[in-house]
């Protein structure tokens, strides 16, 4: 059982019973997985198709290792392949990317045949990710947002707001200025701690008596990624 678990030499023996083990294991470790992703994600959400991705991912990228084996030719091939599903690829978050190389290296793993290493790096990133997750490792507090702030062309916006934010914040910054609209409206970008007792609805209040009634966006500063993603 060692043997087969930690092989010398990697290799899976093409039969059905080497096929089937291989593509089984990594069928399993996919799937733990997966359910470790859904985990750690119940707080911040994820797409509803990609757990089934994460656990398919695991067995196909062992598929790939049997249909390459050693040829190089088809090793270039299916790289280049693989390469232009990035077209059709845009993965939430980088936990979301970090997610589909741990599937990857799963299925590289189980189709080399080193399923105990397979295992054990697995079992051990897996309960990593649960202990990051539980301890809410790197996750900024929830007073910290993003705020944007569109004023027309002809406001100077040059320390418009600076009374307001001094008022709702207990620290701001402004981070990023850039036109839009052929140059008509200005994206103001900031970085702000609110005061623990502000009241966002009124902060956004004062900005559009600014502002001139045009948009005002406050995003949580850990989900300020997802939003320009989503806003590109």
């Amino acid at each position: 059982m060692m043997k087969f678990l930690f092989p010398d030499i990697g290799g899976v023996t093409l039969n059905a019973q080497g096929v089937l083990a291989s593509l089984g294991i990594a069928l399993i470790l996919g799937l733990i997985l997966s359910l470790v992703y859904l985990f750690t994600s119940r707080k911040r959400g994820y797409t509803s198709d990609f757990p089934a991705a994460i656990v398919l991912l695991a067995p196909l990228m062992a598929s790939v290792i049997f249909l390459v084996n050693s040829s190089v030719a088809a090793a270039v091939s299916l790289g280049g392949a693989l390469a232009l599903l990035r077209i059709r690829s845009d993965p939430r978050d980088t936990m979301d990317i970090a997610s589909l190389l741990f599937a990857i290296v799963i299925g590289v793993g189980c189709g080399t045949g080193y399923y105990g290493v397979s295992i054990v790096i697995t079992l051990l990133l897996c309960a990593l990710m649960v202990i990051l997750s539980a301890l809410n490792f790197g996750v900024p507090k929830k007073n910290q947002f993003t705020l944007k702030i569109f004023v027309p062309e002809d406001l100077n916006f040059d320390g418009a707001f600076d009374d307001i934010l001094d008022k709702y914040t207990d620290s701001w910054q402004l981070n990023q200025i850039k036109t839009s609209d052929f140059g008509s409206i200005y994206e103001l970008k900031y970085h702000i701690c609110l005061d623990e007792s502000a009241d966002r609805r009124a902060l956004m209040d004062e900005i559009r008596t600014r502002n001139g009634n045009l948009d005002v966006f406050i995003t949580l500063r850990e989900y300020d990624f997802v939003s320009n993603k989503s806003g590109r």
